[in-house]
Parts: C-alpha cells; sequence; structure tokens
C-alpha cells in the first residue's frame, strides 16, 4: 500500500508569505531587534513591518531592505540563478544564446 503525500511539505503562495513574515520575526527577535530598530535600519515603517510578520504581506521593495537590514540578502541574490552544471548538455545549453522568449 502506498503512503500518503504529506500535504506539509508543498507550499502555496500565502503559505510561503506567512512563513516568510514569521522567519523575519524569529530571526528579528533573535537579533535583538525591536520594530522600530529594524523599521530604522530597513526604511520601512514599523507598520509595514508589523503586517509582514503578521501575515506576510509585503511590497518586493520593502521585503528587500527588510532582508538586507537582517542580513539575508545573500540568501536572495541566490534566487532564480541558473542551474548548475551537471552535465555536458548543460555546458552546451550555456553556451547558447539565451531565447528572447519561452516556448511554453
Amino acid at each position: 500500500m502506498n503512503k500518503p503525500i504529506d500535504v506539509g511539505l508543498f507550499e502555496g503562495p500565502e503559505e510561503l508569505q506567512q512563513r516568510l513574515g514569521a522567519n523575519a520575526k524569529a530571526l528579528r527577535l533573535y537579533l535583538g531587534y525591536k520594530r522600530t530598530t529594524l523599521s530604522a535600519k530597513s526604511g520601512a515603517s514599523p507598520e509595514t513591518i508589523r503586517n509582514f510578520e503578521q501575515n506576510g504581506k509585503i511590497t518586493l521593495e520593502n521585503f528587500l531592505k527588510v532582508a538586507f537590514a537582517l542580513g539575508e540578502s545573500d540568501k536572495i541574490r541566490g534566487m532564480f540563478a541558473l542551474p548548475e552544471i551537471a552535465s555536458i548538455d548543460d555546458i552546451e545549453k550555456l553556451q547558447r544564446p539565451l531565447p528572447r522568449r519561452g516556448r511554453r
């Protein structure tokens, strides 16, 4: 008999937003920052930070400001990077110019 799939492994955008906000709050508290301190370091208002921590809602610009202020910018820089080279086929793909638009 097959084992049921743990749906907790799969997050949608809303769950990820909430998790990011909760993680940001945990890191802020770990660093000993008040919301006003993080606000001063990031340039995002305390209300924006509260809203992000409570429900994950934040603009991309403010998200990046908070991430930089919390020292998490290196993790963001790696997002959307091309995959690591694992084969000769990957090397050949990287040598070709990227198409101007997708095929699918």
